[in-house]
């Protein structure tokens, strides 16, 4: 019975241990059209708009919500332009969701076995600003404070990191 407790108490001591060395708490789940599994961020908060980041065996998405009434009519011509720290580094990618008018706007990187490199970007270095333009070229700046410059290299680093193991 003694042996059965310790082995429980080291069982929950290895697990609380291991929960601290890495901070990475994604959501498990199966995707709604193929039920192959899936991770996801959750959706956080950045200024006025919102990100959540997904991945599956094959690809990412990072699907942002922009909350901003006056340029929310998002289109195929839509871009997010990611300027890092220093300002000498950008990063252009254009909207692969669908037109519609409620802000949301999607980045698919296809992905499996490696990182594509647009997420290693935003998983190692800092991100200033992203300015999101409308399908009208309307633009929505958000200037990320200090922590949500972290929280937005932590999320790529743990979701690239963790999706590679989907693809076995």
């Amino acid at each position: 019975m003694r042996n059965i407790l310790f082995g429980i108490l080291f069982v929950l001591a290895g697990n609380t241990l291991s929960a601290q060395q890495s901070d990475c708490k994604l959501i498990i789940g199966n995707d709604e059209f193929s039920n192959a599994p899936k991770l996801s961020t959750g959706f956080v908060q950045l200024q006025n708009v919102q990100l959540n980041i997904d991945a599956n065996g094959k690809e990412f998405d990072l699907f942002f919500i922009i909350n901003n009434p006056a340029a929310n009519c998002i289109g195929e011509e839509s871009e997010a332009l990611f300027v890092f720290e220093g300002g000498k580094q950008k990063m252009e990618i254009r909207n692969t969701g669908g037109d519609n008018c409620n802000g949301f706007f999607h980045i698919i990187l296809r992905g499996g076995q490696f990182t594509p490199a647009n997420l290693t970007k935003l998983a190692t270095k800092k991100v200033v600003t992203i300015s999101f333009s409308d399908r009208n070229d309307k633009k929505t700046i958000v200037s990320l404070r200090p922590e949500e410059q972290d929280l937005l290299m932590k999320m790529a680093d743990c979701i690239a990191k963790e999706a590679k193991t989907l693809g076995k």
